[in-house]
C-alpha cells in the first residue's frame, strides 16, 4: 500500500500519471473548439492565416493549398485561429 502512495504522489508519479493525460485532453478539446473556429470561418468566406494548437515557439507546422499555417507549439495550453484581416487580436469592438 505505501509503494501505491509513494508512486501516485511522487514527481514522476504525478507527471505520467496526472499532468501528461491533463495536457493530452486539453490539447484535444482546445483542437476541437479552435477547429469550429476554423471551418465557421471558412464556410463564411474568411480566410485563415493561422491555425496554432499551443502558444511560444513553433515546434512544428506547414502551409496547406489554402495558404494557412497549421502549428503545433511549445507551450501546451490553448490555441488560436488567426483570420486574414483581423488586425485586432481579441476582435473587441471599437470604443465609441
Amino acid at each position: 500500500m505505501n509503494e501505491i502512495l509513494h508512486a501516485l504522489f511522487s514527481t514522476q508519479g504525478f507527471v505520467l500519471g496526472t499532468l501528461v493525460p491533463f495536457l493530452f485532453v486539453l490539447t484535444v478539446v482546445v483542437f476541437v473548439h479552435e477547429m469550429g473556429h476554423y471551418l465557421i470561418g471558412r464556410w463564411c468566406g474568411i480566410g485563415v492565416k493561422a491555425f496554432a494548437i499551443g502558444f511560444g515557439p513553433e515546434l512544428f507546422g506547414f502551409n496547406d493549398r489554402h495558404g494557412t499555417r497549421w502549428k503545433l507549439c511549445a507551450i501546451p495550453l490553448g490555441g488560436y485561429v488567426k483570420f486574414v484581416g483581423d488586425m485586432n487580436a481579441t476582435s473587441s469592438q471599437p470604443s465609441t
